[in-house]
């Protein structure tokens, strides 16, 4: 049990490494010599875990989904259900400085996944899974009675997936023409309309 554990740190502190040296530049960087040397291993302690750089990248772009999805499953614990929709719907966007880094570390895969087959099937299966919880979301906003009867599930999702991708865009590239309490007043009044003042 204790050698799993270690394994599993092992494959954090690999990943945690990915991403930093991606951060400084770019996926060209982070290959298996620069993470080694960024985590402090021997490459061949790196190639133990990923034999191949490919894999290596594809591991750390799936751990970053695997992060935001337990985010969004802890704030499911949220008992005010407009509270806990926008919780969970606002650890898509960037937020905080967390999930802005993360969001501007899956941007550079995202770039990248348009010349590897491989980083675009985790792409797209990334982009499926958060079209279904948005779908499931909605759902059950609309069986709650906190969206109307009338609403179509999958014409919502589309529209919230398309808001909550422009809002991440908008803060990651250009922050100051919108801030993080705008965006999120915005996705707000577009699933529930706006406060009143």
């Amino acid at each position: 049990m204790v050698r799993r554990i270690d394994q599993e740190a092992r494959r954090r502190d690999i990943v945690a490494a990915v991403w930093r040296t991606l951060e400084r530049g770019g996926l060209a960087e982070a290959s298996v010599r620069k993470v080694a040397a960024e985590a402090g291993l021997a490459t061949g302690s790196v190639r133990h875990f990923f034999g191949t750089q490919a894999e290596l990248h594809a591991f750390a772009l799936r751990s970053l989904s695997d992060r935001v999805g337990e985010r969004v499953r802890r704030a499911e614990a949220e008992p005010d259900v407009r509270r806990r929709a926008l919780a969970m719907l606002g650890e898509l966007l960037p937020l905080r400085d967390d999930t802005a880094r993360e969001l501007g570390i899956w941007l550079e895969f995202v770039h990248r996944s348009r010349y590897d087959p491989a980083l675009a099937e985790i792409v797209g299966d990334q982009a499926r899974e958060v079209r279904e919880f948005l779908h499931h979301l909605v759902r059950g906003l609309v069986e709650l009675g906190h969206l109307p009867a009338g609403t179509d599930p999958e014409q919502t999702a589309a529209e919230l997936g398309a808001l909550v991708d422009g809002l991440a865009f908008e803060l990651l590239t250009a922050p100051g023409l919108l801030d993080r309490a705008q965006a999120a007043e915005l996705l707000e009044a577009h699933l529930f309309g706006p406060r009143p003042r």
